[in-house]
């Protein structure tokens, strides 16, 4: 994210392993690259060192360096570690403290005779922040892999489904970002395409359900009309976001709008998926739809630590942002068992958007970000916690 970014905006040609033949020997590949190559930088830590192939890899390259009578061999120093003497005879570039990174690359491109590394763009961030994955972000969208196939599979043999589950807990995103582009990807429920109509309640439900059907009443009403607006879609689709809102706001059309619902439910190539706050359970349980949602329900819980890191890691990926793994784990252990926790990651990884390095995004970014506050507000704070109390 940071070397070889800087590398290639300089003009200078990298050979790595991504480039080795799939299937070769792994040494005889590193014997013909560093063949082919006029210098071989070395970037030593503690897992070159405990790395057997790779030593063998530095004592192959001064071999060759002695029978053409040149010395190819750049040490790099990424993080301390008690060198050999076959490498601590050698000038190494100190690259343990990032400050000191523009320096050590500068002197790596005159040595390599380049020209200066060039400024690099700096990426859309992918991250959300507070409000939910769109449709449109979907390919940013990771984590929920299994959620999402289990809605479909769910929605294959009846056409509701309530997701519920902790404020914060990725219920929008999970079927706006997860749900939809898998439904239209799908050939679990044959031809054609799907029409998608999304509500939320508020204060007059009838009304917000009308419009988002395009319709003046609700009991005639098929989706056959509304169908035939859109080439080749037979199947229609509502989602009802926010559901808790026909109980704190809606309540006075409440049984018309479960009423409603349910004849919904009742048509042919009609599906109606609802999204709601678990902590309106006891609501759930003595409205009229709750055999529908006791019988076809998915419970949503945060994300475990693998979800996490994925939801962490590829988005930034995705991008051709590389994220340390000190700060991956930090976020991580940070996040762990705190409810509702995921769009406060979400915002932070939006504010560290702004002090990437190139292409790299290093846990001192992130200490940076919190310590202060965390110093304010008490130790005990973790740093997500401290971020959190920024907004």
């Amino acid at each position: 994210g940071y070397l070889l970014d800087a590398l290639s905006t300089a003009g200078v040609r990298v050979h790595s392993e991504a480039a080795f033949a799939l299937g070769a020997p792994r040494l005889s590949e590193f014997e013909a690259a560093l063949q082919q190559s006029k210098r071989t930088l070395l970037v030593l830590s503690p897992a070159y060192m405990a790395e057997a192939a790779l030593q063998f890899v530095d004592l192959m390259v001064q071999s060759f360096g002695l029978e053409s009578g040149t010395w190819p061999v750049i040490p790099l120093i990424r993080a301390p570690v008690k060198l050999p003497p076959r490498l601590a005879f050698l000038v190494a570039l100190d690259a343990t403290d990032p400050h000191d990174w523009p320096d050590v690359v500068a002197r790596l491109c005159s040595t390599l005779q380049a020209g200066a590394p060039a400024p690099t763009p700096k990426p859309a961030c992918p991250y959300p922040g507070m409000r939910a994955f769109r449709q449109q972000e979907s390919t940013h969208f990771y984590g929920r892999e299994r959620e999402v196939e289990d809605l479909l599979q769910r929605l294959r043999h009846h056409p509701f489904m309530a997701v519920i589950g902790p404020s914060g807990s990725g219920k929008s995103s999970l079927i706006f970002a997860g749900l939809l582009p898998a439904l239209q990807r799908s050939t679990l429920f044959g031809a054609g395409e799907w029409l998608v109509r999304a509500m939320r309640p508020g204060a007059l439900p009838l009304g917000e359900l009308a419009a988002s059907l395009g319709t003046k009443d609700i009991q005639p009403f098929t989706p056959t009309a509304l169908l035939n607006t859109v080439a080749n879609a037979n199947r229609l689709l509502l989602v009802v976001d926010q559901f808790e809102e026909v109980f704190t706001q809606g309540s006075a059309q409440q049984a018309d709008f479960f009423t409603a619902l349910q004849h919904l439910i009742s048509l042919r190539d009609c599906f109606v998926v609802i999204a709601v706050r678990a902590d309106f359970y006891s609501d759930l349980l003595t409205s009229s739809l709750w055999p529908l949602i006791q019988a076809h329900r998915l419970e949503i819980a945060p994300l475990d630590e693998q979800g996490l890191r994925a939801a962490i890691v590829k988005p930034a990926e995705d991008v051709g942002v590389f994220i340390e793994s000190a700060l991956v784990e930090r976020l991580a252990a940070n996040s762990a068992g705190q409810p509702g926790v995921l769009p406060f990651v979400q915002e932070v990884l939006v504010r560290l958007w702004e002090k990437l390095e190139r292409r790299f995004l290093p846990l001192s970014a992130y200490e940076a970000l919190v310590l202060p506050y965390a110093r304010v507000l008490g130790n005990e704070l973790s740093g997500i916690q401290a971020a959190m109390a920024q907004l």
